[in-house]
């Protein structure tokens, strides 16, 4: 399997979704069964598109691509997510007559404070 794929292709439309992510559509020329195999390995992976209309590919441009330090995406929830999450399961479990929102402002009111006492004034 490759590492990436390179592909000419035709930006053929998009799709705004109520995460507010977008959804990309490529149309790319006839692929081998190769190709097609790289594809399919890839699907639901992390990564990056970059894509320039009109010119053709130009190799030291990738070549500097490659070299970029990008952000580790292995974790597809956000920090912010990810402590909700957890409240959310800390809430569960300790039970409790206060609904989760009451509980999750709460909780960060008290996190807030506890930085907000660190700053220098």
């Amino acid at each position: 399997m490759r590492e990436k794929l390179i592909f000419a292709s035709v930006l053929d439309g998009y799709a705004r979704r109520k995460d507010r992510s977008v959804s990309l559509r490529f149309h790319t020329q006839e692929l081998t069964s190769a190709d097609i195999m790289d594809i399919d390995a890839m699907c639901d992976s992390y990564g990056y598109l970059y894509f320039r209309p009109g010119e053709k590919a130009n190799r030291e441009e990738m070549k500097e691509l490659d070299q970029v330090e990008m952000p580790d995406l292995s974790s597809p929830k956000s920090q912010s997510k990810r402590l909700r999450s957890v409240l959310y399961l800390l809430h569960k479990q300790e039970g409790g007559d206060m609904t989760f929102q009451d509980y999750y402002v709460q909780k960060t009111e008290r996190i807030i404070n506890h930085y907000k006492e660190m700053l220098d004034e």
